[in-house]
């Protein structure tokens, strides 16, 4: 299983041909995030961020980079998976700053499949798992597991919620933009699992849409009572 990035790719390599390719999938990411975080809930300082990496940009390049961001759309409608990963790994850009690599999606399907093992089943009186994913990169594993919860007859929309942490921004925004997109619920870090520092907190759309804050404090509230539960923290592969 693999995504046709081509499209991505083309388009891509015209925007801004003189700034580096890494600044511009950069800027793509963090355009593309603002929009999702806006859209339910605005916020100033987003807004601001915003304006500020659009005004590096021509009219053309900006028009080009909305199209980049319905290639992602279309890519996740056809087939559920680590879209932003896979493009980029395409883009060679894993090499070219700090080491940043993606699973492979097909690696992340296998260890999800693990980690829910053979009966997935729900915390005993509760109607939502949660799972936590330390270092979640573009969002694979997290995905992955999603897909392994509906699998098993579950809705992950209505009845799982993730937490995804990342010391980078950048993979952290390529995870939010793709949970967004699938209607996951979740919140997606910025920051340092280690030391519990935290830069960014970001919500996806679904996280907001059904409530999720309530949903969570109902369960921290009656936590003496939920001794035993299933959920899962998702390890990533190296």
């Amino acid at each position: 299983m693999s995504f046709n990035t081509s499209n991505f790719v083309r388009l891509f390599k015209t925007i801004a041909p003189h700034q580096h390719r890494y600044e511009v999938f950069r800027d793509f990411v963090i355009l593309s995030a603002c929009t999702l975080q806006n859209a339910v809930r605005f916020d100033q300082a987003i807004e601001d961020e915003y304006l500020q990496v659009a005004g590096k940009y021509q009219k053309s390049d900006l028009e080009a980079i909305s199209h980049l961001f319905a290639e992602v759309v279309m890519g996740l409608e056809k087939q559920v998976g680590d879209y932003l990963g896979a493009t980029y790994m395409s883009l060679e850009l894993g090499s070219d700053h700090i080491g940043q690599f993606f699973t492979p999606y097909e690696v992340s399907r296998m260890m999800a499949k693990v980690t829910a093992g053979d009966d997935i089943a729900l915390p005993e009186g509760q109607d939502f798992i949660t799972v936590s994913e330390p270092a979640a990169g573009a969002g694979g594993m997290a995905i992955a597991f999603s897909e392994a919860f509906m699998e098993a007859g579950f809705n992950p929309q209505t009845q799982l919620w993730a937490s995804c942490w990342d010391i980078d921004p950048v993979a952290a925004r390529m995870c939010f933009i793709q949970l967004s997109l699938l209607h996951i619920p979740a919140e997606v870090v910025v920051g340092n699992t280690l030391s519990g520092k935290v830069y960014q907190v970001m919500h996806t759309p679904a996280h907001h849409l059904g409530f999720w804050d309530l949903k969570l404090r109902g369960r921290k509230n009656t936590a003496a009572n939920s001794v035993g539960t299933q959920d899962a923290t998702l390890r990533t592969a190296v």
